[in-house]
């Protein structure tokens, strides 16, 4: 399940650094802004785009360390 999320996560975070390029492919750009339309409906439209991207990118790996630490050991 956590690997899932941080699947997830890794795409939104990719998708909002990418919208900050012009020049990035479209549906690159699209999934930035479906992560605009989520951070809107969360509270944090007010955010500045680099900042948000920085704080997925943070959190996206402390979810990653996490799943990695989580792993069942055998």
């Amino acid at each position: 399940m956590l690997v899932l999320m941080v699947a997830a996560l890794a795409a939104l975070t990719l998708g909002v650094f990418a919208s900050l390029n012009p020049n990035a492919p479209l549906w690159l750009r699209s999934v930035g802004s479906l992560e605009t339309v989520l951070s809107g409906q969360v509270g944090l439209g007010g955010v500045a785009t680099f900042t948000r991207a920085l704080g997925l990118m943070a959190l996206t790996s402390l979810l990653a360390g996490l799943a990695a630490y989580c792993k069942p050991r055998g």
